[in-house]
């Protein structure tokens, strides 16, 4: 191992050999080979020594990425939008350097971003995560394809010492590399978990009906309303463990994990907000849900009630119209890439379209993204009447759950995901979000049901018990 750790400072001096002088700051990008291939062998360690992670993993484990700490903040800190980050997109695209020739990469998942669901709302439950936050980790680990890199990125300013990068790179690599101490792989204790549930059906059917009223009048065509359940716990969790039960529980999905000093929000979310490779955008609409069943007929048979739910593909079509809507002002070529399908996870099943675009113009990357965030898949239509009755009729504060998590390169590529089957874990608490669409037509007690099965994804890795 100490050779190897030679190999790589004489190719980072090389690297530094290689600066140019500087007039102004410069972002750069040191990339290695690393021998780890597996990410669960080093995320406690990384949590627990890091107050500053950004972790996504995508659908059938093709990549998994680590960020930590910060090197680059992209956004100001009064950003709302996407688009405000433009300029300091194009600023560091252009005064960026890297080495990713060697390790024979010509672009890497670099830029990590969250956002709020409601960039305006602010509580003290969320007031470590900023309500939009795109950077460039200081430190990035990529797993892909049984292949693992590590990118070592920092601001190089006129004045500068490379030695100090040098250093910094030195500590990171003997703390990823000490030895893990005492066993990992004990199962959390699951009997200590105090239960408080303080929205019961009656509290749900009161704001059920508020929103009817606006469905029945014509004032919204669809409205996502969501619900919090609080779990009290005692012991220190094992995210090792948690993470992996996610994953094989829900391969198919998005993993994810942010970790803000004492806070930490994750989840696994079935839904793809926008993917852009090249000029290509693809987008997918799911909404419409039904529960599964282990026994094959009772399945089929909710299956069969998805298929032909008249209220669950009303909720459909105005999702897929408003995404269809959205990208033509983008695209001359909106197509179906899938009709609509059924997806069965494990607990839930969902009805999804996939639909792409071929971009006119890869400068519309942001735009395309503040036009599509909230899609009605969690807000409702329209955008803006749906938002402000959630502000009036949630007494929680979303925070990052039906946020976007994800990441961007420098090429105008991304893959953002909608951040649903999330939970924020903070202190000795854990906080579980689930939503439901509500269009006319909808019954209150199938909606609370449906949320109950959305929440038991996250309350079900902390008890055996099942919350529905």
């Amino acid at each position: 191992m100490e050779t190897k750790f030679e190999n790589i400072f004489t190719d980072f001096e090389t690297f530094t050999k290689t600066f140019p002088k500087l007039n102004e700051p410069r972002l750069f990008s040191f990339a290695f080979r690393f021998e780890k291939s597996d990410w669960l062998s080093i995320i406690n360690k990384i949590i627990a020594s890091y107050s500053d992670v950004s972790f996504f993993k995508t659908a059938n484990n093709q990549l998994t990425i680590i960020g930590i700490n910060s090197a680059l903040n992209l956004q100001s800190s009064d950003a709302n939008n996407f688009t405000s980050i433009s300029d300091s997109f194009n600023h560091w695209k252009i005064n960026f350097t890297n080495n990713w020739n060697e390790i024979h990469k010509t672009t890497a998942p670099f830029i990590f971003c969250s956002a709020r669901f409601d960039v305006n709302n602010s509580s003290k439950l969320w007031e470590e995560f900023d309500p939009l936050r795109i950077h460039v980790s200081e430190f990035i680990l990529e797993f892909n394809s049984n292949v693992a890199y590590v990118y070592y990125n920092f601001i190089l300013e006129k004045n500068s010492e490379v030695k100090v990068f040098s250093t910094k790179l030195s500590k990171f690599l003997e703390k990823l590399f000490e030895p893990i101490n005492g066993s990992e792989d004990s199962s959390p204790n699951l009997n200590s978990i105090k239960f408080d549930d303080k929205e019961s059906f009656s509290d749900w059917n009161e704001l059920f009906n508020k929103v009817l009223k606006s469905l029945e009048d014509g004032d919204l065509n669809k409205l996502v309303l969501s619900r919090t359940f609080n779990i009290k716990i005692e012991n220190q969790i094992n995210w090792k463990i948690l993470l992996a039960r996610l994953n094989k529980r829900f391969p198919e999905c998005y993993l994810f994990l942010i970790k803000k000093n004492n806070s930490i929000f994750f989840g696994s979310s079935p839904e793809m907000f926008l993917k852009v490779s090249g000029n290509t955008a693809e987008v997918e609409s799911v909404a419409g849900s039904a529960a599964r069943n282990k026994k094959i007929e009772a399945d089929n048979e909710l299956e069969k009630f998805l298929k032909t739910s008249e209220k669950n593909h009303q909720e459909h079509l105005i999702v897929s119209n408003f995404i269809t809507d959205v990208l033509i002002k983008y695209s001359d070529n909106v197509h179906i890439l899938e009709k609509k399908q059924i997806r069965k996870l494990d607990n839930i099943q969902h009805l999804i379209t996939r639909i792409s675009a071929e971009l006119n113009s890869e400068d519309d990357l942001f735009r395309l993204i503040d036009s599509l965030f909230p899609t009605p898949a969690v807000c409702g239509i329209p955008k803006e009447k749906a938002m402000n009755l959630i502000r009036q009729l949630e007494v929680h504060d979303r925070g990052l759950y039906s946020g976007l998590v994800g990441f961007f390169d420098f090429k105008n590529s991304c893959e953002l995901a909608v951040a649903i089957r999330s939970a924020l874990v903070k202190e000795n608490q854990v906080t579980a979000f689930a939503g439901a669409g509500l269009v006319k037509g909808s019954d209150p007690k199938e909606e609370f049901l449906e949320i109950n099965l959305k929440l038991n994804t996250i309350l079900s890795l902390f008890t055996d018990e099942n919350k529905s």
